[in-house]
């Protein structure tokens, strides 16, 4: 009864708001097919904007539908639906003009699985009508709640953009051969009205690669909140109102911006910088972010595998880290890469070196990030770009986390114009770099105690390597277990096995001389004789013997390999068990055609494995020295152009440094007026507080005890800090 009287009130006022046609697709007009000849207008109903078609599995009172999980409410149904739509209508998306078939039509939403089993099923997809109307398919438990909806209706107003836009302007379908994108803008539109829905792990599991490629189908949206935030809604409108049928989206963005290669390098630097903290202020997104990300590197072991890069360590020098290229970013993507700093370090200083022999388009982007302890951004540092360069960052007593990002920017945009986003590894342009590192631990070279110590609950340091071991899991003595790695869950472990560098085994029997190394991750799976699993590679519930060899990036999940065989670059194969035994493979499958690896043979040098990229050259220890130290920073960032803050040679001098009773303070006359000098200690707190009028200035300090301090300059719209030693 409840519900004929929604009816009844909802149709008193259909004249009076109803100023759009239904539109029936004509699928359904046809009575020869299952779902057509289920039509009735009956079993419909309509608000300003949308018609809710049903079939005859849930009857003409879809609330009492027999089986409970066909049954929804059309009323609710609508009035969520029109709710989204004004959110939708709110953001410039969605053009319901007059003239237009969305300001004629309403767009129906044609409910799966009520059709029976022959008719329409599945889950939830979009799409338009006839090319006359966006409209969308969903199963009723879709429909619990507006979050599912938004995604597909943004797909229906993505094809609405195109019937109404697009082809009136003889600009063709969008993003022709770049389907991927729907998906990700989708999602993002999406989170503009649910920000809960955010998720953090395709871009932790997938941030290193191209940006755009297929493996991260509903997870690249980050970069359009980072475009949101640097330049607004409006240009992400206009780059699917605008953008040619082929063009690669961030060609389009490009274009539309009318940026230089340089200026969008640097705008999408400020995106991947943002990644380190999630800093999405809008809509509270960044703090979904953050939570997500802190749930997944507790609980998530394929994300603490690869949010963060883990850089190899000469073994001739500490202080030398390398980012080769099966862990350096591609095109667009970046390397997070948390910094311990060394406490009584007067601050980070890098040395940045990049292989620009790697490929004709090699350019990068970096710089600093810090955190405060809440995750919130404290601080970003200059963006740098040049192949080589000297930079240095120092932690305020307020921050607790320091990270180094590193974009992969090429002089041009490389990618391939058919935006062939299948191509994998070999094809994509890879930018490696070198590191020297001093006053800071980078990620995976810190004390193994403090390095992934949420996974240490209970267990042991094992005997053979000092590693840590579960206690649930079995290691024999003869098994060497690095201190940086881990064995975790049910795993079993015996002969001489290895598992060196950050790599991970969780819940896998190893035995013979299987290698687990660098920073790779077995998940379930049996693996022995001398299987070699390394790099970044992730095998999970394989079986693995002879000489099989998996490493770069590759994923692999439910395959045999054995004999000779080697899978490497970026290859993810998955779905069904395979079967291979010989053959090099670097390109990835196409997991929507569930393909396999073709297992024929192939050499290193077969044109689908060949590489756009070049061989790098290992910097020499001399090439990677680093000349600043505590002693003469930062006066020394001179020899790079610029200090830690962006000012020239003549900024900011404090000396001497160490220093027994009186220090000398220097600054620019630009800033002398209104100047202010705080001195913390490493605890945070402030110890002295004093004025500058001068450009020059003497300050007693004697009565400080002896230690390192933080020094900070503050002027208007200016910044500095530096580290002070106290020795009496």
């Amino acid at each position: 009864m409840k519900l004929i009287i929604l009816f009844v009130s909802f149709f008193m006022f259909l004249p009076i708001i109803a100023q759009k046609s239904a539109y029936i697709p004509v699928y359904l007009l046809d009575t020869n097919t299952v779902d057509g000849h289920q039509f009735t207008w009956s079993k419909t109903m309509q608000s300003p904007n949308f018609i809710v078609i049903w079939g005859d599995s849930t009857g003409l009172n879809p609330t009492q539908a027999n089986d409970p999980n066909l049954a929804f409410d059309p009323v609710s149904v609508l009035d969520t639906m029109e709710a989204i739509y004004q959110f939708f209508l709110s953001t410039g998306f969605p053009q319901d003009i007059p003239g237009t078939n969305l300001h004629t039509y309403k767009i129906p939403i044609i409910m799966l699985n009520t059709f029976g089993p022959n008719g329409a099923v599945g889950w939830a997809f979009g799409g338009d009508v006839d090319g006359v109307i966006g409209a969308f398919w969903a199963h009723p438990l879709a429909m619990q709640g507006g979050h599912v909806a938004a995604h597909e209706l943004t797909h229906s107003l993505q094809a609405q953009t195109v019937i109404d836009y697009r082809t009136a302007n003889s600009l063709g379908v969008v993003w022709q051969d770049m389907g991927i994108f729907w998906e990700t803008h989708a999602n993002f539109m999406r989170n503009l009205m649910y920000p809960m829905d955010v998720s953090a792990w395709g871009m932790d599991m997938f941030g290193t690669e191209a940006w755009g490629q297929w493996k991260n189908t509903y997870e690249n949206y980050h970069i359009l909140f980072g475009i949101y935030e640097e330049d607004g809604l409006p240009i992400i409108n206009s780059m699917w109102r605008q953008s040619f049928s082929h063009e690669y989206p961030i060609a389009a963005y490009k274009r539309l911006q009318n940026y230089t290669q340089d200026q969008l390098n640097d705008k999408l630097f400020k995106y991947a910088r943002r990644m380190a903290t999630m800093d999405f202020p809008g809509n509270n997104v960044g703090h979904y972010l953050r939570q997500n990300r802190a749930a997944n590197l507790n609980d998530q072991i394929s994300l603490i595998q690869t949010t963060y890069t883990i850089l190899k360590q000469d073994t001739l020098n500490p202080t030398h880290f390398i980012a080769p290229m099966e862990i350096a970013p591609e095109e667009y993507g970046y390397n997070l890469i948390p910094l311990n700093p060394i406490v009584d370090s007067c601050a980070v200083i890098v040395k940045f070196k990049g292989h620009t022999e790697a490929n004709a388009y090699a350019g990068w982007r970096y710089g600093f990030v810090t955190q405060y302890a809440n995750g919130l951004i404290s601080r970003y540092s200059e963006i740098y770009s040049s192949p080589e360069d000297i930079i240095g960052f120092s932690l305020l007593p307020s921050e607790t986390q320091m990270y180094l990002v590193v974009m992969g920017t090429p002089s041009s945009i490389t990618t391939d114009t058919t935006n062939d986003t299948w191509k994998g590894y070999p094809k994509h342009f890879r930018f490696p770099y070198e590191l020297t590192i001093t006053g800071a631990i980078p990620e995976g070279h810190q004390i193994p105690a403090q390095f992934r110590a949420q996974l240490k609950n209970s267990g042991h340091l094992h005997p053979n390597g000092g590693g840590w071991v579960d206690n649930s899991a079995m290691v024999s003595n003869s098994v060497f277990v690095a201190p940086h790695a881990m064995v975790l869950g049910s795993s079993n472990l015996s002969g001489n096995c290895s598992v060196k560098g950050t790599a991970m085994v969780m819940n896998a029997q190893l035995s013979g001389n299987v290698q687990i190394k660098d920073n790779a991750l077995v998940l379930g799976g049996l693996l022995s004789d001398n299987a070699v699993i390394s790099d970044m590679a992730f095998v999970e519930n394989d079986t693995i013997f002879g000489s099989a060899h998996v490493h770069m990036r590759a994923r692999v999940s439910n395959y045999k390999l054995h004999g000779n065989i080697e899978v490497g670059g970026d290859v993810l194969v998955y779905n069904t068990a395979g079967d291979c035994d010989n053959g090099t493979y670097y390109r990835m499958t196409n997991y929507y055609q569930d393909n396999l690896l073709e297992c024929d043979g192939r050499t290193a040098s077969h044109p689908v494995n060949s590489d756009v990229n070049n061989p790098i050259i290992p910097f020499t220890s001399i090439q990677m020295s680093l000349p600043c130290n505590c002693s003469n920073y930062p006066a020394c960032l001179s020899l790079a152009g610029v200090n830690e803050m962006g000012i020239a040679e003549n900024g900011p001098r404090i000396y001497p440094n160490p220093t027994r009773e009186f220090i000398y303070i220097e600054v620019p006359q630009l800033i002398s007026q209104g100047a202010e000098v705080r001195i913390f200690n490493l605890q945070g707190g402030l110890v002295e507080s004093l004025n500058l009028d001068q450009s020059k200035a003497q300050f007693n300090i004697q009565y400080l005890p002896n230690g390192m301090y933080n020094v900070v300059i503050l002027a208007p719209n200016f910044f500095w800090n530096t580290r002070l030693s106290v020795v009496h």
